[in-house]
């Protein structure tokens, strides 16, 4: 799914289930993203964890039950997931200031935490420095971690704080010879050089490794081997000091990069993030890099219809384009869509839908490849049992648009 439609998928259904369990990895899924970029992205786009912002949702409509109804406060608490009046009350006056009660006596003391509207203005701006290219894949050895998103900020810098503290700083850092097979691992394998984060284990939760490049020898007790598969990287250049420099450029790749990107989405479960083996973290030249493993949208395309005459048809005349054609093309798809979703409060079966199936048709048959009925109809299908299609034609028409294109096509 579209990144920014992913995250506006995830804050309705946080909406929507406020007094029910919230599953983040069902979330992820639903969306087609890995719960660790959801919860990493949502963190850099909102400013707010996912459960940080579930939980200032829950008080505040807490505070509102508890001011404008007598329920009582035993009740509320077990209503948004307390298990307990007690830790109700210690995380409602924590975010209130106030305790149940005396907001009970005077709503003026509610803290006001209303819903996120999710809106990105993709604007040009300061050009990142990136490539995409295929990669072998290798193996990386290191200390590795078990963190939760909720915390992973304020834990991870404190994880790297350790174990230089412990291996590095009196020794290593200090010219001397290694004193340990862990010191000696982090010499032959330039540790550091690496952080991997993995998200295989759930409950939010994720694997950080920091690591360098294995060449080979023993792996020390408390170290671990990660092998990392090959394929497609986006590879994100960085200069600066650390940490701000990483920062900036992990808020573009999710508040610019990925909202616009048309090309690319991201795949596997896991992300790089590369130091540079020279110079201090402190210096203004320092160079870094994020890598995240991608995928073309054009290669799922080919692995779900490559064989077929419509698929090929359209790889032809997309070739014969310029990027710029191509996606000039594109718009004019999506400028369909928008129409349908000005009429989408009428009757599929209208006039006005009945042409705008024709046109569609027709738009796709002159673009794309022959567009025969039956293909037509299969749009239809897909344009609402696919989740990606779905939320596409609602995010540039409006919710429930590619239903009505789906029944308006049924009763072309």
């Amino acid at each position: 799914m579209e990144w920014i439609a992913g995250l506006k998928e995830t804050l309705k259904f946080i909406e929507d289930n406020l007094e029910n369990n919230i599953d983040i990895n069902g979330i992820a899924e639903k969306i087609y993203i890995s719960p660790f970029y959801l919860q990493k992205g949502f963190r850099i786009v909102t400013g707010y964890s996912i459960g940080e912002y579930i939980r200032n949702r829950r008080l505040y409509e807490a505070a509102k039950i508890l001011s404008q109804t007598d329920e009582k406060i035993i009740d509320v608490a077990f209503r948004f997931g307390y298990e307990t009046p007690e830790s109700f009350t210690k995380a409602f006056s924590r975010f209130h200031g106030s305790s149940p009660n005396a907001i009970r006596k005077d709503s003026s003391l509610i803290r006001c935490f209303l819903p996120l509207v999710i809106r990105i203005e993709i604007t040009g701006g300061e050009k990142m420095d990136y490539t995409v290219s295929p990669m072998w894949g290798f193996k990386l050895i290191g200390f590795e971690r078990i963190f939760s998103g909720e915390n992973a900020y304020k834990e991870i810098p404190e994880f790297w704080d350790e174990i230089c503290e412990k291996y590095c700083t009196h020794t290593i850092y200090a010219g001397k010879a290694p004193s340990c097979p862990e010191e000696r691992a982090i010499i032959d394998n330039c540790i550091g050089e690496y952080a991997v984060c993995i998200d295989d284990i759930g409950d939010g939760k994720f694997r950080y490794i920091i690591a360098g490049k294995y060449t080979g020898g023993e792996v020390p007790d408390g170290m671990t081997l990660f092998e990392l598969p090959g394929g497609e990287w986006a590879k994100f250049s960085c200069v600066g000091a650390m940490p701000d420099a990483l920062q900036k450029v992990n808020t573009y790749i999710f508040k610019e990069w990925l909202p616009g990107n048309r090309e690319y989405e991201m795949s596997g479960n896991y992300n790089i993030e590369w130091y540079s083996c020279d110079g201090n973290k402190d210096d203004a030249d320092y160079r870094s890099a994020i890598w995240i493993p991608v995928k073309r949208f054009s290669d799922e395309a080919k692995e779900r219809w490559g064989d077929t005459d419509a698929f090929k048809e359209s790889e032809k005349k997309s070739a014969g384009r310029s990027k710029e054609q191509n996606e000039l093309i594109n718009d004019g798809l999506m400028e369909i869509f928008v129409r349908f979703g000005e009429i989408k409060d009428k009757a599929a079966s209208c006039t006005e839908a009945r042409a705008l199936v024709a046109e569609l048709q027709k738009y796709i048959s002159d673009n794309f490849y022959a567009c025969s009925d039956e293909m037509l109809s299969c749009l239809g299908e897909m344009y609402v049992g696919d989740e990606r299609f779905r939320a596409n034609i609602n995010r540039a028409a409006g919710n429930g648009t590619a239903e009505f294109v789906s029944e308006a096509i049924k009763n072309k």
